[in-house]
């Protein structure tokens, strides 16, 4: 089981710190995360999906065939990891 949690915006100061200290990634649709993400110099890796809209249960189904190449990706040092 890993921790989720739910945000509408971009954590900063100590919520961005804590994020990004403790390696948590913050997966979203929402192009704003990858666009402050991509001009700033801290905070927590984003995961952003940009497939279209989709089922949840088509959309786990494919996340979890990306998955390793989204570990791989972020591992490797990526902040933003697009997944079209």
């Amino acid at each position: 089981m890993f921790p989720i949690s739910v945000c509408s915006r971009l954590p900063t100061g100590r919520y961005g710190n804590m994020l990004s200290a403790s390696k948590r990634v913050i997966v979203s649709k929402d192009e704003d995360f990858a666009q402050r993400r991509a001009v700033t110099l801290s905070g927590p890796s984003i995961v952003w999906i940009r497939l279209p809209n989709t089922r949840s249960r088509d959309l786990l189904r494919w996340f979890d065939k990306a998955l390793p190449e989204i570990v791989t990706s972020l591992e490797a040092g990526e902040v933003i990891a697009e997944v079209l």
